[in-house]
């Protein structure tokens, strides 16, 4: 059809036929979840040692998302997982 094929839309196409042979072979996509919590004396220590961890999970490509007043709903999460999402 005179359409040049770009190598990010093949790669793409790519991953989605790798996750349907995936999900048809009984392998699925898998999430973890991990649960962080800081400690610190002040709130500008407090905020020194998030952005630390903030910043070493980016460099580990993964997500961080905060959760303040939510330690109670956190916690029951971790302790009892039974595919809760945060």
């Amino acid at each position: 059809m005179g359409q040049i094929e770009d190598a990010e839309r093949t790669a793409e196409f790519q991953d989605v036929l790798q996750q349907e042979s995936d999900l048809t072979s009984e392998y699925g996509v898998l999430r973890c979840t991990g649960l962080i919590s800081v400690s610190a004396r002040t709130e500008d220590h407090l905020e020194e040692a998030v952005s630390a961890i903030e910043q070493a999970a980016v460099q580990a490509s993964c997500e961080t998302r905060r959760l303040v007043g939510q330690q109670a709903q956190a916690f029951g999460v971790a302790a009892l997982p039974l595919c809760r999402v945060v």
